[in-house]
C-alpha cells in the first residue's frame, strides 16, 4: 500500500483497492450481457472507524 501511495485510516486491509478485482475485467467478462454507457472513477472511499458508529453498517 504505501509504494501505491494509499492511505488508510480508520478501516480494515479488506478495504484495500488492491483487494478488489479490476473493473475492465469484470466488465469485459460481462459485456456480452451489458452495454456500457459510461463508468465512474472514485476518488476515494471514507469509511466509519470501528469505534464510531456508522447508520449505513450492514
Amino acid at each position: 500500500m504505501q509504494r501505491s501511495n494509499v492511505v488508510l485510516k480508520g478501516g480494515g486491509l479488506d478495504e484495500s483497492p488492491h483487494c478488489y478485482k479490476r473493473l475492465t475485467e469484470v466488465l469485459a467478462a460481462h459485456s456480452n450481457t451489458i452495454r456500457l454507457l459510461h463508468t465512474l472513477t472514485p476518488v476515494g472511499v471514507a469509511m466509519a472507524g470501528a469505534n464510531e458508529f456508522d447508520p449505513y453498517k450492514d
